[in-house]
């Protein structure tokens, strides 16, 4: 009774007429029971309906989804796409309902598809390991967005989201169906239970819930043997950088994957993941804020690499091979390499090389050798160093970015996590293991701490990471190639200091490095005008193509742009070859430079190949390593001079500059297609560079030097003459200083720059002796003297020993090397 009569109290009789009205009558409970059991017949009527609409579609076209089901099947991938078009085409505004009601269509249509598989081929219907899914492809329009894009008007809607995957949970088993039997007793009785909650979009309110008995009143027992799972896991996906707001921080979005798609992406990853977007309320107690979480089920996740890579056609196989087959195919591909920076050829050459890479071997025995290449460069500022490592992010397939103050050990590593709420550690990858088949960029390397950059010597030779800490001891892969950027130990080059301190890095971490480059910025007038000339080429470039997107710019563009473009060149038309419009410098015809596209392609086509040392090769390296050995050891010239008393520390030569050798010369190979041997000129070229990237000049160049300058330092680069370092030529001359013919340090330096100014300005391959004298001599400062015909020709003979310029001995021209 309601309180007012148990109290037998006075209520006056509008309050007690309110009061009777909010009570519900007998009759009004009944109608609810009818309407709610008539809104489940229609809701059934409905669901049938979708299966035969779903199951004539696919018999409209059947000869194509037999083949579409057979080319999956037979690939165990068990998500079959559907394209938002051919639904369009089935019914108008059909794809529209798909989109904003999906949990309506898709169990339907999906039973419909299970029907259809076991009417065309029933043996693979019973061979199934899992069911057949649908993944809904196609253009989304405002259902295509980012994590910051997702808000309550999305909600029960079939969504689209892009973005990096940076946290991942473990894979584990999740319960689909659960068996019971009767307690205590063994008479083959089996109940089952479905557990299907909101991630497989059925409302059931007894998900979760287990039988304790059976109808007959016996108690059960969970059968764990006879139940059935799935896998299940969470991941995490965050807005990309580059399209979130100025000033804001990214947003995220939780999304939980099940089946095939678990252990699907890994952190680091950028995924583009298509699902319903669904909230998850909490039910625990009475009383509820209001605010529940949502998160996304997914249905597909795309790789952004996968949707991205533009396929092989047999025009781009036959334009590869023929690039192959030039003759300055080596310099061709290494001009192409970040073609926006000017000079550095033969730092873009080791680049290259190491995009290639050589062969791995694993041993009989259990022995990794590496196949990854490693590569320093070591510089003064403003070099393009950093530009380098963004070309090299650009066009590898998978690449991690990082800078030395802003990474730690472990966070290059592995580091160890305790769960927040429990004790239990957890292993988090570093970005080494993130790179695991790939590569990755440190930037300002010389910045890192020493216990820092100690963490890193198993990850770059062992390819591994060994952690045993809390009880656990894993080893996680970590094949990467290391590509690292640094100043010197003063932030620029000092010209009194050898190469070796001027780095400032122990012989323990060089050693790991196969090529250490050392860019230097060169004060010169013909670099400072090529430097000038590229740099206003590119301003020119830049303005002419005006909303283009290059380099850096198109890696961060947006997913869904880029794959439209990947969809319009699915048409089977070659990828351009040549970079066309390329203005040269003062009007002159460019240089012939390689498309970023097609270099993709050509370096995918080159890692293919693994090509073996063959017997002459074998002994060019044995002897090219025993060459390097007796140079490095103590210097060259002291075996040439043994009484010098500035003895020049070189870089350490070790075992593994033998197996960087054997690297590069195989990854030489590889750009020329070798598909079988490494040749004795595979070799040369690698040992070429070696010497390059350590300041050496090749053996051959010191054998053709002139006779009477047994002090010449032939292991000296030749770059530094500009800056003064080689002293023991500059003390040479200077004893002749006053003597007829000769001419001083000072005197040959101003020479020499006089002579680049003067072919520079005047833009001729050659010039007469006389004219070039007459030339020099106008150019000089005001109160300095001319230069005597015998300072001119002993400047000029000694110009031609260093092969900076070449006279023609018949007509007396000096032609003008660089």
């Amino acid at each position: 009774k309601p309180f007012w009569l148990k109290q037998k109290c006075k209520v006056p009789r509008p309050l007690l007429t309110s009061l009777l009205s909010r009570t519900p009558p007998l009759v009004g409970i009944m109608d609810v029971k009818a309407a709610g059991s008539d809104a489940s017949i229609a809701e059934r009527d409905q669901y049938e309906k979708n299966v035969r609409m779903f199951h004539e579609f696919l018999n409209s076209n059947r000869s194509k989804w037999e083949k579409t089901l057979d080319t999956e099947l037979a690939n165990h991938r068990y998500r079959i796409p559907v394209e938002l078009k051919d639904l369009r085409q089935a019914e108008e505004g059909l794809e529209r309902k798909i989109l904003q009601q999906p949990v309506k269509y898709l169990l339907a249509w999906e039973e419909a598809l299970m029907t259809f598989l076991k009417d065309v081929n029933e043996k693979a219907c019973k061979q199934l390991k899992q069911p057949l899914k649908l993944d809904i492809q196609g253009s989304f329009g405002r259902n295509h967005v980012t994590p910051r894009g997702m808000n309550c008007t999305q909600l029960h809607q079939l969504m689209k989201v892009e973005g990096i995957v940076t946290k991942s949970g473990l894979t584990a088993p999740k319960l689909l169906q659960s068996m019971h039997v009767r307690k205590n007793q063994e008479d083959g009785h089996v109940e089952q239970r479905d557990h299907r909650d909101a991630t497989s979009f059925v409302q059931s309110s007894a998900a979760g819930a287990m039988p304790s008995h059976d109808s007959e009143g016996n108690e059960l027992a969970l059968e764990i043997g006879l139940s059935v799972y799935k896998d299940y896991q969470k991941f995490l996906i965050q807005e990309a950088p580059e399209n979130s707001p100025p000033g804001q921080i990214p947003r995220s979005i939780d999304v939980i994957c099940e089946g095939d798609l678990a252990d699907k992406t890994k952190p680091g990853d950028r995924v583009q993941v298509t699902g319903v977007y669904k909230p998850f309320p909490v039910t625990n107690g009475d009383f509820t804020t209001g605010i529940w979480p949502a998160r996304l089920i997914a249905t597909s996740v795309s790789l952004l690499k996968d949707m991205t890579e533009a396929p092989f056609v047999s025009d781009d196989v036959k334009n590869i091979k023929n690039i192959a087959a030039r003759e300055d195919a080596f310099e061709l591909l290494s001009r192409s390499f970040a073609p926006s920076i000017c000079g550095h050829e033969k730092v873009k050459a080791g680049l290259l090389l190491q995009m290639i890479g050589g062969t791995e071997k694993n041993l009989p025995n259990g022995t990794h050798l590496r196949g990854d290449i490693n590569v320093l460069l070591v510089g003064d500022p403003s070099c393009g160093k950093s530009q380098m490592l963004r070309f090299v992010m650009n066009i590898a397939p998978l690449a991690i970015s990082t800078t030395g103050r802003g990474s730690s050990g472990v966070g290059l590593t592995a580091a160890m996590i305790k769960e927040p709420g429990s004790r239990e550690f957890t292993l988090e990858a570093g970005a080494m293991v993130l790179a695991d088949r790939g590569f990755i960029c440190i930037d300002e390397f010389d910045k890192m701490g020493l216990n820092d950059r100690v963490a890193i010597h198993e990850a770059m030779e062992q390819q591994c990471v060994t952690i045993a800490k809390a009880g656990m001891h894993v080893t996680l892969n970590a094949r990467c190639s290391v590509v690292a950027a640094a100043n010197p130990i003063y932030g620029n080059f000092d010209p009194s200091l050898d190469l070796a301190k001027n780095i400032g890095m122990p012989d323990s971490l060089l050693s790991r490095f196969d090529l250490v480059f050392v860019v230097r910025d060169l004060t010169t007038e013909e670099i400072d005008r090529k430097i000038a000339t590229q740099v206003l080429r590119q301003a020119q470039m830049r303005l002419s193509g005006v909303g283009g997107r290059r380099g850096v710019e198109h890696m961060h563009s947006n997913i869904l742009e880029r794959r439209q473009e990947v969809d319009l060149r699915k048409t089977q038309e070659a990828t351009e070859v040549y970079v066309k419009g390329v203005p040269g410098a003062d009007g002159q015809e460019a240089k012939q430079v390689l498309t970023v596209d097609f270099l993709r392609k050509y370096l995918r086509y080159c890692r293919r190949l693994t090509p073996k040392l063959s017997e002459e090769a074998q002994t060019a390296v044995a002897d090219k390593y025993c060459d390097m050995r007796m140079r490095f050891q103590s210097g060259f010239d002291d075996l040439m001079n043994p009484n010098a008393e500035n003895k020049k520390p070189r870089l350490a030569v070790t075992t593994r500059t033998l197996e960087a050798l054997i690297r590069l010369s195989t990854a030489h190979a590889k750009l020329k297609l070798r598909k079988d041997e490494v040749l004795p000129e595979d070799v040369n070229e690698a040992y070429k560079l070696m010497l390059i990237a350590r300041e050496e000049e090749a053996p051959e160049s010191a054998a053709t030097e002139a006779p009477g300058a047994p002090g010449d330092d032939a292991g000296a680069p030749a770059a530094d003459a500009s800056q003064g370092t080689k002293r023991t030529r500059d003390v040479a001359f200077e004893g002749q200083t006053g003597e007829a013919g000769g001419i001083s340090a000072t005197r040959f330096k101003s020479l020499q720059t006089l002579v680049g100014r003067t072919f520079a300005s005047l833009d001729e391959p050659q010039l007469s002796r006389g004219e070039l004298l007459e030339t020099i001599n106008a150019g000089l400062l005001t109160g300095e003297p001319a230069f005597s015909e015998g300072e001119f020709s002993t400047g000029l003979d000694r110009l031609e020993e260093e092969n900076k310029i070449m006279t023609v001995a018949e007509t007396g021209a000096v032609i003008f090397v660089g």
